[in-house]
């Protein structure tokens, strides 16, 4: 009776973990952001200070190591990160294919998932995909200074350049709506 008794407290404290865990487990800046919270005067357009102002409180997401710098692999990873929806470290042809048509389609010679799939065990590996971008000027385009770090001015004007895709200085909601989850979707990254 001491046995079962001990093991129904196990499986009470077990279950108790867990829910505690699920309920605590999201932090501020782990919470995904719509359109209204960088819409800040509500004018249905989003501004580069709207913009700024709400999206550099984003920054540490992506500077994991919390340096004030982002470099090729933190910048890489969170890529990588915001990709990988199901979260086991790989990604899929459906994750692939959304990373090349939403983010860094512009960088590659072409979407065929199957020459990055270098092992050619139908994922992408993170290794496998940080070799496939940086031989691009993804991270290039996001370092305007070539001072192989991406500071917070650096990051919110590369992530504003791409959000607004016909470049008339202000995200609209088909804008963001088209990018703007994976730029600001929940789950952190983390860095292997």
């Amino acid at each position: 009776m001491k046995n079962l008794k001990f093991n129904v407290f196990l499986i009470f404290l077990f279950t108790v973990s867990i829910a505690f865990a699920q309920e605590t487990g999201i932090s501020d800046t782990q919470q995904t952001t719509n359109f209204g919270d960088f819409d800040t005067n509500s004018d249905s357009s989003i501004d580069r200070t709207e913009f700024n102002e709400r999206y550099g409180q984003d920054y540490t997401q992506w500077d994991m190591n919390q340096d004030d710098n982002i470099d090729q692999r933190e910048f890489n990873d969170y890529t990588f990160d915001r990709l990988d929806t199901d979260r086991d470290r790989n990604l899929s042809q459906a994750e692939w294919e959304r990373g090349y048509d939403e983010i860094y389609g512009d960088y590659l010679d072409d979407r065929d998932y199957e020459r990055y799939d270098l092992d050619r065990n139908q994922n992408i590996t993170y290794d496998e995909f940080d070799r496939s971008m940086r031989d691009t000027y993804y991270y290039s385009d996001f370092d305007t200074n070539r001072d192989r770090r991406i500071d917070s001015d650096e990051l919110n004007e590369g992530v504003f350049t791409n959000m607004d895709s016909n470049q008339d200085g202000t995200i609209d909601e088909t804008e963001y709506d088209a990018t703007g989850s994976y730029y600001t979707q929940g789950t952190s990254p983390t860095m292997d």
